[in-house]
């Protein structure tokens, strides 16, 4: 039997704005609980709730950058379910009137481009925090506490359609919209800090299907690499139980991290069980068209316009998608740098491989203020035309994070230039070859793994000082002619 597996992604943003969806109350990140609260995002009778503007400019700004059609009238329903952390008992979202609708995100997978269908982008209130005493974790908790510093933080919702195929496309997916709410400057788009989190809807069905398997919902994936084997886990499980004849349970399961499988949390709720109705309390909200175009001056250099850049620099598809994701400090140094060096590989490679790694190593989070694209720039070129070697290349780049030099300078004051004088390099290699004919005598032929021997050999008698290209043409022509 033949199955397949589809996926709609449903990723809650936070968005970065300084007070709440409703009040005005400060968007506060301390773990110092229920400092930042009041009467409306508390839930208690009579407060009345008023809409954040600017939460608003951002969710129209997220829907365009996804290529959304904007919704002009729409309105807030109420969603009721009854949960600790949700002290109103209704959550203020929106149901039938979202803000954006039928959009798209490309994607980078395995060098190619593929479209994420997008549904329907919505605005909505988060809930507040339950903090579980003892574990951690709900199920062998002794008692648990309720902040609610989150509640009422504004969220924006987005959906996808059920067009994803496997686990790969589905962390893609969320690659890519955490680089677009991070380019708009509307969320600071961090996983570890709950600003991105989002749900998995799986479905498996015969390959041959026009109809959708029962969708089964995932929660509880705090990472990507927990998305993408929560993913493949429950592809897995609902496989297993089609193959046997037996029913998949439409349900909504919990991934467990240190278990790695799904568990089932309860059975899946529909539309119908949240009993949307409009808020009494909030107008409905008019999108006119100058609020859009005021929207739309605030949007630049999104994820694809920054790989078209990339691309049209010389690099890959997938290597201009790592950049994109990248720091902006990254991306900027590349392509400053790449217009001295005009060569986007070894540029890339050097940036993203022996920098990145050296910064790493020192603890370093942002570059010094010395270190511009024509120190980098001319550094690799020492590299690329083989002036020093790659050992000396790296020993430069350390010291240059370490203080303010100038990497010609400092290589030429240390004897690190190497020499390409071929007369002094054939004195060299005639004196390396002298010394072990007995290596000499068992090549075969130029691509033996005994002439790197030799070439090393001249190299250790050099002390590094010539170079190495050179080393290998003329001890290859002086053996086999």
């Amino acid at each position: 039997m033949n199955l397949k597996a589809t996926i709609g992604m449903e990723t809650h943003v936070e968005l970065d704005t300084k007070s709440k969806m409703f009040c005005s109350c400060e968007v506060v990140e301390t773990d110092e609980p229920n400092i930042s609260v009041c009467p409306t995002c508390l839930g208690l009778p009579g407060a009345l709730p008023v809409p954040n503007k600017t939460a608003i400019e951002y969710i129209v700004m997220l829907s365009l950058g996804a290529n959304c059609n904007i919704t002009n009238e729409g309105m807030f329903h109420r969603k009721n379910y009854f949960y600790p952390d949700l002290p109103k008992n209704y959550q203020i979202s929106q149901f039938d009137f979202p803000v954006g609708v039928n959009g798209s995100l490309e994607i980078v997978l395995d060098e190619e481009l593929h479209s994420v269908e997008i549904e329907r982008v919505h605005m909505e209130e988060d809930t507040g925090k339950s903090v579980h005493i003892g574990s951690g974790r709900i199920d062998s908790a002794t008692s648990t506490l309720l902040d609610f510093n989150r509640s009422g933080i504004p969220l924006v919702e987005v959906v996808t359609k059920p067009v994803i195929s496997n686990s790969k496309m589905a962390v893609a997916y969320i690659e890519e919209l955490r680089q677009l709410v991070i380019d708009l400057g509307i969320s600071k788009g961090k996983l570890e800090k709950g600003n991105l989190r989002f749900d998995a809807n799986i479905s498996v069905a015969n390959e041959d299907s026009n109809e959708l398997g029962t969708k089964v919902e995932i929660k509880n994936m705090n990472s990507l690499k927990s998305l993408e084997k929560a993913i493949d886990y429950e592809i897995m499980r609902q496989s297993k139980q089609i193959e046997k004849g037996e029913s998949v349970i439409q349900e909504t399961r919990h991934w467990d991290e240190n278990k790695q499988v799904t568990i089932s949390m309860r059975t899946k709720e529909g539309s119908a069980d949240y009993r949307y109705f409009s808020d009494p309390d909030l107008p409905n909200m008019i999108i006119d068209e100058e609020f859009i175009n005021n929207s739309k001056k605030n949007i630049q250099n999104l994820p694809t316009d920054k790989r078209k850049t990339l691309k049209e620099s010389g690099l890959s598809l997938s290597d201009s998608n790592y950049l994109d994701k990248g720091d902006k400090w990254l991306y900027d140094l590349y392509l400053s740098t790449v217009e001295n060096t005009k060569d986007s590989k070894s540029t890339f490679n050097f940036l993203t491989g022996e920098l990145q790694g050296q910064m790493r190593k020192a603890e370093i989070d942002e570059l010094p203020d010395w270190v511009d694209s024509e120190k980098i720039s001319n550094l690799i070129n020492l590299f690329e035309t083989n002036e020093v070697s790659f050992t000396s290349a790296k020993d430069i780049l350390a010291k240059l994070l370490g203080e303010d030099i100038d990497p010609i300078s400092y290589a030429t004051d240390n004897n690190l230039i190497q020499s390409s004088d071929d007369e002094e390099i054939k004195t060299l290699v005639t004196s390396v070859i002298k010394e072990n004919q007995d290596i000499v005598e068992r090549l075969e032929d130029p691509e033996d793994k005994l002439v790197g021997f030799l070439v090393g050999q001249v190299m250790k008698s050099s002390e590094n000082k010539v170079n190495p290209g050179s080393v290998k043409d003329i001890l290859l022509k002086e053996l086999f002619g």
